[in-house]
């Protein structure tokens, strides 16, 4: 397994390197930080203007990963280079490509609040462009020196893409020996106005979805086979939070959502998340994400 962190001179990039040196510890994956810079003109100029930018961004980028060095230490082996593109974006995905990575990690965008996660201009377009997945770190994210992956919960609702998701974690899992849990969420949203069913209604509906739920997840179980074990929990909640924190959640543990059903065609794995969960920060940005990937 090979982690592209796209790291930054600021709290976004630290967050994600931290996120990061977490997910290669448990099984000494390797780890690659990369920051990407803009490109310099391709023409010199009279008053060598180009020259001093150059040397302006070399300077910085050797800077800015030497500082990356000093929080990775001894703890990882670890390779820290610089790309110049047009974009952050094309630069992280032409270089995952060049080098073979399996997954890009980002932070937050700075205007997030701590705990809550808010994507800024790069991870929308990666969620969209790239064809890997993409690990999200919420603001402030600092796993400490000792904390590895502990559990995947995959967010399952019994649609094909939500299956694709499932096939990736049950994949993931097995190779690298991390314990998996299935997890649908049943958010019962407050009803402003009664309709002739009466004030239950919005309830009713939503007692047939966890049945419905409670069902899909048994049949999936039995189709992944014994050989796996394999948590299943029903989040249930009169808003996001609620439904995210009456499962529980562990130190180190992530949680993976697959795409929306509107989603592009063919999209693959292109807007697959992992984001660690912090079930006591968790904020109205992240449940209003968490909704987006999980049912469109």
């Amino acid at each position: 397994m090979k982690y592209l962190v796209g790291y930054s001179a600021d709290r976004g990039g630290q967050e994600a390197l931290s996120l990061g040196m977490m997910l290669s510890r448990r099984d000494k994956a390797k780890l690659v930080i990369c920051l990407i810079l803009p490109r310099t003109w391709g023409y010199p100029s009279m008053a060598r203007v180009d020259a001093e930018y150059a040397a302006f961004l070399d300077k910085y980028a050797q800077k800015t990963l030497d500082k990356a060095r000093a929080a990775v230490g001894s703890q990882l082996s670890a390779q820290f280079i610089s790309r110049s593109h047009n974009s952050a974006e094309e630069g992280l995905i032409a270089t995952a490509g060049e080098l073979g990575a399996d997954m890009i990690v980002l932070g937050s965008s700075r205007s997030a609040s701590s705990g809550k996660f808010l994507e800024g201009s790069v991870t929308r377009n990666l969620l969209h462009l790239s064809k890997l997945p993409v690990a999200l770190a919420t603001r402030g994210f600092d796993a400490g020196p000792k904390t590895v992956l502990t559990r995947l919960t995959c967010a399952f609702a019994a649609t094909p893409k939500s299956r694709a998701t499932v096939d990736y974690c049950v994949k993931f899992c097995r190779k690298y020996q991390v314990p998996l849990r299935l997890a649908t969420f049943v958010v019962r949203d407050k009803q402003m106005y009664p309709t002739g069913a009466g004030y239950q209604v919005e309830n009713l509906v939503a007692n047939q979805w966890r049945s419905q739920a409670i069902a899909a997840q048994k049949a999936l179980l039995a189709e992944i086979g014994s050989d796996m074990a394999v948590k299943t929990e029903i989040g249930d909640g009169a808003n996001w939070k609620e439904a995210l924190s009456s499962i529980g959640w562990k130190s180190g543990e992530m949680l993976v959502i697959g795409s929306g059903r509107i989603g592009p065609p063919g999209a693959g794995f292109s807007r697959l998340q992992w984001q660690p969960h912090h079930p006591q920060r968790a904020g109205a940005d992240h449940r209003r994400a968490a909704h987006r990937r999980i049912f469109g």
